[in-house]
This record gives C-alpha cells, structure tokens and sequence, in this order.
C-alpha cells in the first residue's frame, strides 16, 4: 500500500511540474517567453554537436544556458535550451527545454514541420526524466562545458 501511495504522489508531482511549465506564457512562434533571447546566453557546448541518428535529438544540437552552474549545480531560475537541426534540413525543427524551478528541473521539448510553422509540444515531463536522470551527476544535463 506504501508502494501505491508514493507512486500516485510522484504522478502528480511529475502532472503538477507539467503543468507549470505548459502555463507559460508563449510566444508567437509557440516557444515559452522565458526562452526569449537564449541566442545570446554562453552556449555549453565549444562547437555544434553532430548525431546521424534519428532519435529523439538527432541532428546538429547547440545547447544555450541562462545561467552559469554555482559549483556542481545550476541556480534556480536556470532556462537550458538545446536547438537541433534534423537531418535533411536548415532549420531548428526541434526546441528542448530545461527550466530549473524550486530545485527542480521541468523538461518540454516542441517540434515544428517547416522554418514557417509554429512550435508544438511534442514530449515533457516523465519521459524526459527518464532520460535525463542518466546525466544526474553533471544536474541532469548532458552536455558539459
């Protein structure tokens, strides 16, 4: 019964830490506004890293954080952005987001079809932990400067 009891508390931690993040305000392309201007924030990685694979992040990735790591960790308040080019194309197709709350990351990744369209969501939540808890030493995120 314990068991249940955490697994139902985790759910809705994980539903309430989605919805946060989906309330956002947005703007016109469909990104939330707090990533506005992650062009200009130090990017991690030194040069544009390149994947052939057609996962999740394939492409060219550039990864853009607001804030610099305070020792092992990232301040609240953090916005990590990754960018990715998908193979065949010349556009960010795919726009990944960390955004570090109360001590907490908040994961949503969007997708577009064309340079044109607006940004949709197309993952956030759990299924980016799942991945994400793999880079748990470097706070979640993969790329290390």
């Amino acid at each position: 019964m314990r068991g249940r009891v955490i697994a139902i508390v985790l759910v809705v931690a994980f539903a309430a830490a989605a919805a946060v993040v989906a309330t956002a305000e947005t703007t016109a392309n469909g990104l939330p506004s707090y990533t506005n201007g992650y062009q200009k924030w130090p990017k991690i990685n030194k040069k544009p890293i390149t994947t052939d694979r057609l996962g999740a992040h394939g492409g060219v990735k550039n990864v853009y954080a607001s804030k610099p790591k305070a020792g092992a960790k990232y301040p609240n308040g953090t916005v990590v952005v990754k960018t990715i080019v998908k193979p065949g194309t010349k556009y960010v197709g795919q726009f990944a987001v960390m955004r570090k709350l109360n001590g907490r990351w908040r994961f949503v990744e969007y997708t577009r079809s064309s340079a044109a369209s607006r940004y949709s969501v197309l993952a956030q939540g759990q299924l980016c932990v799942s991945c994400h808890v793999m880079a748990r030493a470097n706070d979640y995120v993969f790329t290390k400067r």
